[in-house]
């Protein structure tokens, strides 16, 4: 009986495939995961949660006497200064201009009624952003007294 003999057989680099394909099973396993986490809070982040502000406690800054006040009513209308001067939609920014004396630096605080909507107030504040006012702000509308504090309940 003729027995070759072999050498010891080599494992290098020549023993072992390199895998070529990639495993995507983890990777749909993810997605899937992250589908079902995503369908679960998109109505919650949709719907929204509704906060109940407290109401503040300091005192609102008294514009001085530099601080032009523009106001927008609910139904549209722009009224301009202290006197709450009528003003149109398109002479609001020369308007403001004057007043200023060409000095877009002055602080222009755009008062909001509380029945006018976002969209009238941003008409407002977006040709004056335009026209370079750089110490534009948005005030509120103090009440005439101040709103009392709510009774404290009685425990029992």
């Amino acid at each position: 009986m003729a027995m070759q003999l072999q050498g010891p057989r080599r494992r290098g680099r020549r023993g072992y495939r390199m895998m070529t394909e990639i495993n995507v099973t983890p990777f749909i396993d993810v997605m899937l995961v992250l589908l079902i986490v995503f369908m679960v809070t998109a109505p919650l982040i949709i719907a929204g949660t509704p906060i109940d502000l407290p109401a503040s406690s300091t005192a609102a800054a008294m514009p001085d006497d530099r601080t032009i006040i523009v106001r927008v009513a609910a139904n549209g209308d722009i009224q301009l200064g202290r006197q709450n001067l009528p003003v149109k939609a398109e002479l609001l920014v020369s308007e403001v201009m004057r007043l200023t004396g060409g000095d877009r630096d002055k602080p222009v605080v755009v008062i909001g009624e509380r029945q006018a909507s976002y969209g009238q107030v941003a008409a407002v504040l977006g040709p004056l952003s335009a026209a370079g006012f750089t110490g534009l702000a948005l005030g509120k509308i103090e009440p005439a007294s101040p709103a009392p504090a709510p009774a404290a309940r009685k425990k029992g």
